[in-house]
């Protein structure tokens, strides 16, 4: 199934409606930076480098993803890491935490539920946000190595993009049609 954008109206003044930073940066880093709740729950402090403004994000079997941090992700990064310094002083080793997960440092990752319960009173997911802004991003382009290289997508996932984004420039596959 090819994806489909979310309505704009959806989306207008989430940001502001969110009270809390870690889910006003969870919002950003899905809907800006189209990474998945596996991506967020597994990000590391370590790969958050504040003097370059980059975020790296590290999947299994893939290459390192380095997401470049533009001025509102980086300052609700800095916010985020004041205020969970403030709360927990905590050595827990990912970037975002809970009270649960800041002070065992035994606990796994963020739950996918403490990223998408806050988005979802506002009815959203993380996943769902992904998708829109990738989405977004192949409607002003219809090049995949552009998508592969801002969201460090599959070359297969990035063409699935591109077809959706441009149905009428796709051209039906004679082998399998």
């Amino acid at each position: 199934m090819l994806p489909r954008p979310l309505a704009d109206d959806l989306l207008h003044g989430t940001l502001d409606r969110l009270p809390h930073t870690r889910d006003r940066l969870s919002y950003v880093l899905a809907a800006v930076h189209a990474l998945s709740t596996h991506d967020q729950r597994h990000l590391l402090l370590d790969d958050l480098d504040h003097s370059h403004a980059t975020l790296l994000v590290r999947r299994t079997g893939k290459p390192i993803h380095t997401v470049y941090l533009d001025e509102l992700t980086h300052r609700l990064a800095r916010q985020w890491l004041a205020e969970r310094h403030r709360l927990w002083p905590t050595t827990s080793p990912y970037l975002l935490v809970t009270a649960r997960t800041a002070t065992d440092d035994t606990q796994p990752p963020v739950s996918i539920q403490a990223i998408n319960k806050p988005l979802r009173a506002h009815g959203h997911q993380a996943g769902r946000l992904r998708v829109d802004r990738i989405l977004n991003e192949a409607q002003h382009t219809d090049d995949p190595l552009h998508l592969i290289r801002l969201f460090g997508l599959s070359p297969r996932t990035a063409m699935k993009y591109i077809h959706a984004a441009h149905p009428h420039r796709s051209q039906s596959d004679p082998i399998t049609s």
